[in-house]
Order: structure tokens, then C-alpha cells, then sequence
């Protein structure tokens, strides 16, 4: 039997049921988890999303018979309770229990707060954990407390005290309020959860459905330090840079993903985050959400309202009218752009499409060249090597590549639509687009997506070389999270790769025609992306199907 054992593993059970919102007030001096939450959606509309918020911390780190002591959990359970107090939890502490003494807390803190269905609840433990090969070679994991026995001394002791997964969720099906989140600092091989790549945007929507949500701080067999990584980060969103799309919101889907992210970055590789969702069909629909902006700003979000009220009230009927008839104006005078540029582009798709043809296995010679808006890139026997160990041989051949990313005009041109979240500004790259919608765009005007080879070659891929202009960081040549004020920026607007193609880096994530597992390769960073992620060896796998305000794409011919 393979021991699996962790110094520390944080392991979040995010188990959400959601009911429809109730309305409620926030005024007054309140006992502290007795607040009632109110927040704005999207539109300005008032939504309470909790009564009452109550949070259990256990922390266990004076460990014997066999286990190492943890002096960091005493720090950690600190901080955590901290950020908790911050939004708005009513905290009980737990130190050193017993396994009778976690058990029975346990109950009384459910039996106590979780049978009002308009509560929050929130479980965090911190101490040591451990994973067992069962005889049938399923994995069990189970969280240590202070009286159980080290199972290479006493395994029998050890099944008796150490509280295995199952128990938890029999815990949370325990629970009647609406929403419930299990944080665990410690090993677990996250076996009865699938994993999740998406990000919803419908905040009314997702919370109210019900779901079962579960982040790690690892996979299994990873080592996690006593110093510990993922604690800090999930603090850092806790105060709000967990809020990926800048809604005012964090989704327990957003806060997994910003903190594979983050811990994956911060960790050099040696921590791999995961999230997702319970394998129940009833359980699976929704997604936990922190009112990050609004949460205990009652007073703000009242007046806020009073405010949009007088506004609305001093209107006028001449102002109205006033604005739709220029509005009217700009739409006459942009739908005959956009008719004229309709028949430019199918003339010229017509053009290309009887010259060129489809298939992949078309190449360019230097001897040719490409059509407006392309840049003619040289093919090379391309060497690439992921995490110094594994290496890519790759004969990629001469071809035309796009010079900007597409952008929201070309694409609505083509495709009749603009999914983009970031609107406004049509020379911004498309984003919002799943890789089929990129690969079919790319066919619609006689090209197609290019793999993920012919994109490093694109990018100008160097040996030892981590940016395509050096080593050290120039924000020149890339829009990334320090610089792009949280949203896609027009194409062209940084300085191009040695080749002359701009944004190869940063601004949105670009679909490859590369995968593996039915799932596709992205390459070159974001707006959201730290500098670190510029790099031209960084990728990512997301599901095909998967949209995000961060995916964009190119095309090649």
C-alpha cells in the first residue's frame, strides 16, 4: 500500500444549495453574523443573498504519536479568521481537539445555525492529513486530530480516530442552509468531484441553483509546505482579487481558478490546484458567490439606490427623446458600414477561397505573399522543451499569419454577432469565443486556426530565452494584468515581435489547433495574466466548448 502523506494540503468542499433570494434590509448597528447581506447585480437591482453567516475554525497543531508538530497552523487559522470577520462571518475557534471533540462540535455548530435555510455556513479545518489505498484500490482520505495515531504505528487506532471523507459529506447533507462551504488544510484525493474549467457570468442565475463545489490546494502525492501558499491566496481573494471579470462578485468556480493560478505560479510548479463540482446530478447546477464589493456596505448600497431614484425622477422627456434620435442616427449611418464591408469581404472571401485551399497541409514558399492584415513567417525545425525535462521536435512550415489578433469588427462582419464582453470599441480583439466558433470563423474567410507549434514559431520561440524580445519583462510589448486596466485593449497598439505580428503576448488567450484528451491548447497570457505568465512556453488546456472574457484567437493561411 502506497502512503500518500502531506505536511499540509488545503482541500475547500464548497457545497452550495441555492434557493431564490430574499429581499431584506441592512440598516442599523447589527451583531456581527447577524447582518443580513444585501448586493446590486449587474443591472442595480437589490438582492439579498444571506441572513445570518456563521463560521467553525478548528486548528490542530500540537500532534504526537507520530505526527510532526505544525507551528504554522496557529498563524494560518489567524489570518483565516480575520478575512472571515471581514465579510461578515460570526467565527467559533476550535484548537487541539480530540476526534470526539471534532465530532461533537461539529454537530452542535450544525444542529445550532444550519437548519435556517437563509444561513451561510463555513467549515475550516487546518491541521495534518492522510490518504489510504483501501483493499479494493480506492483512496480514502482523512483528517487528522489531535489523538489519533500515526497509521505506520497504529492503523487500527488510526481508522477509529481519523475522520474520513465520507463522514464530511454525510456532515453537509446534514445541513438545511442554502449555502455551506467546507474548507479542509489537508490531504485528500478528490475522487467523488469532476473537475471544472469555466467561469459563469450569470451571477441571478448560478446562485439559484444548487451545487456542491470543492477546491484542493494539490493533487495527490503533492508536498505541501508548512509556510503555507494557498492559505495566503485564498485571503488575497477573499479581499477581492479573487473577483476575475471585476463584477463585484467571486463564484466558487472564479476562486478556483485564481487560485490554480496564483498557487501554481507562486509555488514554482510544485502545487497543482484543483476545482470542481460533486458527481450528483441534483448537485451540480449552481455556483457559490462572495459579494465581494458589497458585503457589510449596506449604508452605501442604500444610498446608492436613493441616488439612482433621483436621477431617474429628474429625467426628462425632452432628454429622452433627444438621445434616442441620436441614437437612431449612428445606427443608420453604421449599418450602411456595415453592409458595404459585407460585400467587401465576400468578394474577397470569394477571391481567396478560389485561390487558396483548406487544407492544413497547405504551405507558403518565401518566394509568395500573403493577403492584407498577414505577415509572412518563415518555417524551422522547431525544438521546444516543457519543464526542462520533456522535448518537442516540430517541422513547421512557412505560412501567413495573421498580424493582429481578430477583432470585434472583423468577426461581427463575418459571423453576424459579437459575443466580446468588453464591447465598445471594435478595434478590441474578439473574446467570449468557444474554439469551435474560433475555428469556424477562420474558415468562413479561407483560413484556419494554427497549432500550437506554428503559434511558438509565430510568437518567435528562442531557446533559454523566456520573452520573444529577452529575458528581462518589457510591458512595451504586452497588455497584461499590470497594465491593461482589467479589460482587452485595442489590437496593434504594443510594439510587434521581431516578425512584425503584435500582441503575440497578453491582451487575450489564443485558441490553437492543438490538444490533448478532447481538450485545446491556448497560448500567449492575457489582460489578466501576471508578467510571469507572458512567457512564450506558458499554455493552458481548457474544454473546446468553454468561453471566457480572456479567449481570443488568430487565424493562419
Amino acid at each position: 500500500m502506497k502512503d500518500k502523506v502531506f505536511n499540509r494540503l488545503f482541500f475547500f468542499v464548497l457545497f452550495f444549495l441555492a434557493f431564490p433570494f430574499f429581499l431584506s434590509s441592512a440598516l442599523g448597528n447589527v451583531k456581527r453574523g447577524l447582518t443580513p447581506t444585501p448586493i446590486l447585480d449587474s443591472k442595480g437591482n437589490q438582492v439579498s443573498l444571506y441572513n445570518e453567516s456563521h463560521a467553525l475554525v478548528i486548528g490542530v497543531s500540537k500532534y504526537s504519536n507520530g505526527w510532526p508538530v505544525l507551528p504554522g497552523v496557529k498563524k494560518d487559522t489567524d489570518q483565516v479568521v480575520r478575512a472571515l470577520h471581514k465579510n461578515g462571518f460570526n467565527t467559533i475557534i476550535a484548537t487541539n481537539p480530540s476526534y470526539k471533540e471534532i465530532r461533537t462540535t461539529i454537530e452542535g455548530f450544525i444542529n445550532k445555525y444550519g437548519q435556517d435555510i437563509n444561513n451561510r455556513l463555513l467549515f475550516y479545518f487546518a491541521g495534518h492529513g492522510h490518504t489510504l489505498k483501501l483493499s479494493f484500490g480506492e483512496e480514502m482520505g482523512y483528517f487528522v486530530p489531535v489523538d489519533a495515531p500515526h497509521p505506520d504505528k497504529d492503523k487500527a487506532g488510526f481508522l477509529s480516530k481519523g475522520l474520513n471523507m465520507e463522514l464530511m459529506q454525510v456532515y453537509a447533507k446534514q445541513i438545511q442552509s442554502k449555502h455551506a462551504l467546507f474548507i479542509f488544510d489537508s490531504c485528500f484525493s478528490g475522487s467523488f468531484f469532476s473537475i471544472s474549467r469555466s467561469v459563469p457570468d450569470n451571477i441571478s442565475y448560478k446562485t439559484s441553483q444548487p451545487v456542491r463545489q470543492f477546491i484542493t490546494s494539490g493533487s495527490a502525492d503533492e508536498q505541501v509546505p508548512d509556510v503555507s501558499i494557498f492559505r495566503e491566496q485564498f485571503v488575497s481573494a477573499l479581499s477581492g482579487e479573487g473577483d476575475i471579470d471585476s463584477d463585484g462578485f467571486m463564484t466558487g468556480t472564479e476562486l478556483g481558478e485564481f487560485l490554480q493560478k496564483k498557487v501554481i505560479n507562486y509555488s514554482k510548479g510544485s502545487q497543482h490546484p484543483q476545482y470542481g463540482k460533486m458527481r450528483n446530478p441534483r448537485l451540480d447546477k449552481g455556483d457559490f458567490v462572495f459579494a465581494l464589493k458589497s458585503t457589510n456596505k449596506s449604508d452605501q448600497i442604500i444610498d446608492i439606490l436613493e441616488e439612482k431614484k433621483k436621477l431617474s425622477a429628474e429625467q426628462t422627456s425632452l432628454e429622452i427623446e433627444k438621445n434616442r434620435l441620436v441614437e437612431i442616427r449612428r445606427l443608420v449611418m453604421e449599418r450602411k458600414k456595415i453592409k458595404k464591408e459585407r460585400e467587401r469581404v465576400k468578394e474577397q472571401r470569394i477571391r481567396i477561397a478560389s485561390k487558396q485551399p483548406k487544407q492544413l497541409s497547405t504551405l507558403k514558399t518565401r518566394s509568395q505573399k500573403c493577403p492584407d492584415k498577414m505577415t509572412l513567417v518563415d518555417g524551422r525545425v522547431l525544438i521546444a522543451e516543457i519543464g526542462g525535462k520533456v522535448q518537442y521536435e516540430a517541422n513547421v512550415q512557412t505560412l501567413c499569419v495573421d498580424t493582429y489578433e481578430v477583432t470585434q469588427k472583423q468577426y461581427e462582419l463575418v459571423m453576424d454577432s459579437n459575443p466580446s464582453h468588453f464591447t465598445g470599441v471594435k478595434s478590441r480583439p474578439v473574446e467570449n469565443v468557444s474554439w469551435y466558433q474560433a475555428k469556424k470563423y477562420c474558415q468562413n474567410v479561407g483560413k484556419r486556426l494554427p497549432t500550437e507549434w506554428e503559434w511558438v514559431n509565430a510568437a518567435g520561440f528562442k531557446k533559454n530565452v523566456k520573452y520573444y524580445w529577452g529575458n528581462e519583462f518589457d510591458p512595451g510589448f504586452a497588455w497584461f494584468i499590470g497594465n491593461s486596466s482589467s479589460r482587452t485593449n485595442p489590437v496593434g497598439q504594443k510594439k510587434p515581435n521581431p516578425l512584425g505580428l503584435h500582441d503575440m503576448v497578453g491582451n487575450v488567450w489564443e485558441w490553437t489547433d492543438s490538444g490533448e484528451n478532447k481538450l485545446k491548447y491556448l497560448r500567449g497570457g492575457s489582460w489578466n495574466t501576471y508578467k510571469n505568465g507572458m512567457k512564450i512556453s506558458d499554455r493552458r488546456l481548457s474544454d473546446p466548448e468553454f468561453t471566457s472574457s480572456t479567449f481570443g484567437f488568430r487565424c493562419v493561411q
